[in-house]
């Protein structure tokens, strides 16, 4: 029993000692029983690993990971927070997310973790300052400055600067990441805040689901600023799951195709949120690669040769009201302004009047179907007032919208140009998000703004066809 004690005394201080050069060993040291069920996460350690490493050769690199919930992404980044600081005791980590609450959360995951006594056994030097343990900011006692820090999306962070930046979730939802504006948001805030303090060598890591390639990890992606990505999907390609410990092959296949009680959860999500495949790779109809742009400073009045109107009418609720200015110039149409928001008729009947007014339009379709005629009257009465010479008329479709946006898909991205500049304008941007986010399999719960473009190619196609004609 001696010599047993004394065998199990040595091994303990082989793994303590390892605990200190090693991030999984330091991982199997901290919680053993949690990682051996785990093993999925030991290459997350070998990046994170490697991060440190790269650094301390004097190589910044960028590290991506996402994988299904529960999986454990945040609890290891925790943990590597605590081994980075006892590795670099002097320097600081900002770790930014989605919430100021959930960012507190973490804070307080890995100052706890700095606190613990299996901690302290393997870095018993390393000690937080009696009188910063705050968990919008805590110090170690040889911090130069502050050791960890951050914000939740649109806070503020000042007066710090980060040797590692970490970004755990910014986004809370599917909508959070494929919505225009507050996409944009999220990355303008990553861009200014977030990297403004940024120190020069810092590596990043990036830890969330693979919701979109137009967020803040897909452009990083696309962009080749991502050194090295770990995407871990919920069923391998034997249908079988990642990891039984973090739920079984039949959670799995349930969620995803639903059982007697109740259905599946929507595919989109499935695959984004489950599968780590972006909406995008689901296969759009309009991706933004294929549709063309033009400036429109170069749009000349005096080259203008016919001004129309086309408007997709919705009150307040989840559809949007859509209304495009397009100007032909030669075999081109140009979109040069949109209305496209659920403000309600109110204020958008009034705008859409203007539209015309101002562009002098030489033409204005109101779709009709449904409860819209009586709105569409309305518009052609007030424009009629003021435009004599406009030719105004309310259209109501019969045949499959589906079809038809399928069937004029291939005509608008080839005779159809976008302005480059949409993304200063909100209601231009959350139209080209709506388009270019409509997926070819179907299932689209907002059309609006792939249906108002049909209702320009059908226009031109039957009454301008000349002007396409070899």
């Amino acid at each position: 029993n001696h010599m047993l004690a004394e065998l199990t005394l040595i091994d303990q201080s082989i793994k303590r000692r390892l605990a200190f050069y090693s991030f999984w060993e330091f991982c199997l040291w901290y919680d053993e029983e949690f990682f051996i069920k785990r093993p999925f996460l030991h290459q997350v350690a070998e990046a994170f690993q490697d991060l440190y490493d790269q650094y301390n050769k004097g190589i910044s690199i960028k590290i991506s990971v996402s994988m299904p919930p529960r999986a454990g992404k945040s609890y290891i980044t925790s943990l590597f927070c605590a081994w980075w600081l006892a590795k670099f005791p002097e320097l600081s980590v900002m770790r930014n997310t989605c919430t100021a609450t959930l960012f507190r959360k973490f804070s307080y995951d890995a100052r706890n973790i700095v606190r613990s006594k299996k901690y302290k056994q393997a870095f018993p030097d390393i000690q937080l300052a009696d009188d910063k343990q705050n968990i919008d900011g805590w110090n170690l006692i040889t911090s130069k400055q502050v050791a960890y820090f951050g914000s939740g999306v649109g806070g503020t962070i000042i007066g710090f600067g980060a040797n590692i930046a970490i970004t755990d979730d910014l986004y809370r939802n599917l909508d959070d990441a494929i919505i225009g504006t507050y996409n944009e948001s999220v990355i303008r805030w990553k861009e200014s805040a977030h990297d403004s303090r940024k120190e020069k060598n810092c590596p990043e890591i990036f830890i969330g689901t693979r919701w979109s390639k137009r967020d803040v990890i897909g452009r990083s992606i696309d962009g080749g600023r991502i050194d090295k990505q770990i995407t871990i999907p919920a069923l391998d390609k034997n249908g079988k799951s990642f990891c039984e410990d973090v739920n079984s092959t039949k959670y799995y296949l349930e969620l995803r195709d639903g059982n007697k009680k109740s259905s599946g959860i929507d595919e989109t999500i499935w695959m984004a949120e489950y599968m780590q495949e972006p909406i995008e790779n689901k296969g759009l109809l309009f991706p933004l690669s294929e549709l063309k742009t033009f400036n429109i400073k170069d749009i000349k009045e005096e080259n203008i040769e016919h001004t129309s109107i086309f408007i997709d009418p919705a009150d307040t609720g989840g559809d949007f009201y859509a209304a495009l200015q397009a100007v032909i110039i030669g075999d081109k149409v140009f979109i040069t302004d949109v209305i496209f928001n659920n403000y309600g008729t109110d204020i958008n009947i009034p705008a859409s009047v203007e539209l015309a007014f101002n562009s002098k339009a030489n033409y204005v379709q109101i779709e009709g179907n449904s409860g819209w005629i009586l709105a569409g009257k309305n518009v052609r009465e007030l424009i009629r007032d003021r435009l004599s010479d406009c030719s105004v008329r309310i259209v109501k479709e019969y045949t499959n919208k589906e079809t038809r946006i399928f069937t004029q898909s291939a005509w608008i991205k080839h005779n159809v140009y976008f302005r480059e500049d949409y993304n200063t304008s909100r209601e231009y941007m959350e139209f080209i998000n709506n388009v270019t986010t409509y997926l070819r399999e179907g299932g689209n719960k907002h059309d609006d703004g792939a249906d108002v473009l049909v209702m320009l190619a059908e226009y031109c196609i039957r009454n301008l066809r000349h002007l396409w004609q070899a």
